[in-house]
């Protein structure tokens, strides 16, 4: 006995072959998922590469000498008007060491000391870093005193950080100033060219004077 199909009077013959097809199909999942197959479950190697991943903190690493205005807001403490400034400085004076970055009006040692880590090191890191204690009040005086107290001969073309940190007046920050210019200018003919660096003026001119020399 022939037996008649049901669906004939409501599908046509390739809906009803369509029909099967999908039937088939969904009797196929049911029969995998039953059995436990799965192809976009993670494996747990995978889940726990990502978990890795994610939980490390990397430090950003940023390079002052092309990051970007967006970039560089990402670093503590710099702003707009700091991003700009740093910008606008490396326009006409590349930056060769990162701590450089502190000739940007703002941003001195302190500043510095918290954005180190998240900076590309290169050239001079000098770190310097202050210490807030309660005897500061004191080691200031110290250090004014024993800069008053020093008479050695400084020869601005040739001395490092730390023999300009011990002319009156002069801090890293001057210091390293003073021999970034060397590097773009050449060297001083004249001690009074010692106005030429920013930040360094008559006043500061007439009490080293005696301590300067050129030769």
């Amino acid at each position: 006995m022939k037996l008649k199909n049901p669906l004939r009077n409501f599908l046509t013959p390739d809906e009803q072959k369509m029909l099967l097809f999908l039937g088939l199909i969904i009797l196929c999942g049911c029969f995998l998922d039953y059995f436990g197959w799965n192809p976009l479950q993670a494996s747990s190697p995978d889940l726990d590469s990502l978990k890795q991943v994610v939980k490390e903190d990397k430090p950003l690493q940023l390079d002052i000498r092309i990051a970007t205005f967006e970039e560089l807001l990402c670093l503590s403490g710099i702003g707009e008007k700091r991003a700009k400034d740093i910008i606008a400085y490396r326009e006409t004076n590349p930056f060769t060491s990162v701590n450089q970055i502190m000739n940007i009006k703002g941003i001195g040692a302190k500043t510095y000391a918290k954005i180190l880590p998240d900076l590309l090191a290169f050239g001079d890191t000098t770190n310097f870093k202050l210490a807030s204690t309660p005897s500061s009040t004191s080691k200031i005086k110290n250090k004014t005193s024993s800069k008053a107290e020093n008479t050695s001969i400084i020869n601005i073309n040739t001395a490092n950080l730390e023999e300009l940190c011990t002319l009156s007046g002069i801090g890293k920050v001057k210091a390293q100033a003073i021999i970034d210019w060397r590097k773009e200018n050449g060297s001083f003919a004249n001690i009074e060219d010692l106005m030429k660096v920013k930040g360094i003026g008559p006043k500061t001119l007439e009490k080293n004077k005696d301590r300067l020399t050129v030769k």
